[in-house]
């Protein structure tokens, strides 16, 4: 089972960054789920997760793949991929081709994601970017 739903939730998370769609990458995740990306402290809940992708996105554009493998399979419910995804940064018009792992944990009855789990290098990422900071923590992330 883990392998189709592994399957399809990446089919649907590549082809969300492809269109740059947030409604389809946010509806990969369940109401209460937690995501985690190095640059902010545990983000929980689908309303935060929406509001990371509209960040994300309007930061970074021309979303594509160097380099992709997985799904490792782990357990019955849990896979991880490593990719070097490329994309854009929009305020300098800087292309990067970003290695990273993700590690994905599925609710079996329905496919959707309850915890999600990015690393990648910041440092390095900032460098490729050409920029010295992420900047101000956006609103969303700040705990409530």
């Amino acid at each position: 089972m883990i392998q189709k739903i592994s399957k399809q939730v990446i089919e649907t998370w590549i082809s969300g960054f492809h269109k740059e769609d947030v409604e389809q990458l946010t509806n990969l995740f369940s109401k209460d789920a937690t995501f985690y990306d190095p640059r902010y402290p545990l983000l929980k809940g689908k309303n935060t997760i929406e509001s990371y992708y509209v960040h994300l996105l309007s930061e970074t554009t021309a979303w594509g793949a160097t380099m992709f493998e997985g799904p490792y399979l782990h357990g019955e419910d849990c896979f991880a991929i490593h990719s070097r995804l490329k994309f854009t940064w929009r305020e300098n018009n800087i292309t990067v081709d970003w290695p990273f792992v993700a590690f994905f944990k599925v609710r079996l009855s329905d496919g959707k994601i309850i915890r999600y789990n990015e690393y990648w290098d910041s440092e390095d990422t900032l460098k490729k970017i050409g920029i010295k900071t992420w900047g101000p923590l956006p609103e969303y992330a700040k705990s409530k």
